[in-house]
């Protein structure tokens, strides 16, 4: 068994978090998703395929995996699931970037 601190439990939990938030913004819609959500600061999802004419059933899958990564988070209002950003996990995500 590998004792080194590199595959210490806290560092395989940090590369899987980091490796989920890496894998989430290399898509480049994913990263359109995210700055338009920027910009409205919260926003439903009929918002977001509309302004990037792009299918709903698409701005929902893209929205699942940065959902998954924590890299936005959602509010229901009513009937609408509002989305805004996470900004710790995209800052974690620059600086996993930079570190690269």
């Amino acid at each position: 068994m590998n004792t080194s601190p590199l595959f210490s439990p806290v560092n395989r939990h940090r590369l899987k978090a980091s490796t989920a938030i890496m894998r989430a913004m290399a898509h480049p819609l994913r990263i359109e998703i995210i700055r338009y959500i920027d910009e409205c600061e919260t926003v439903c999802v009929n918002d977001i395929f509309e302004a990037l004419a792009i299918k709903q059933a698409v701005a929902s899958q893209h929205l699942r995996v940065l959902r998954q990564a924590e890299l936005v988070y959602t509010q229901r209002q009513g009937k609408f699931i509002f989305y805004a950003i996470h900004y710790d996990r995209i800052a974690l995500a620059a600086n996993i970037a930079r570190n690269i």
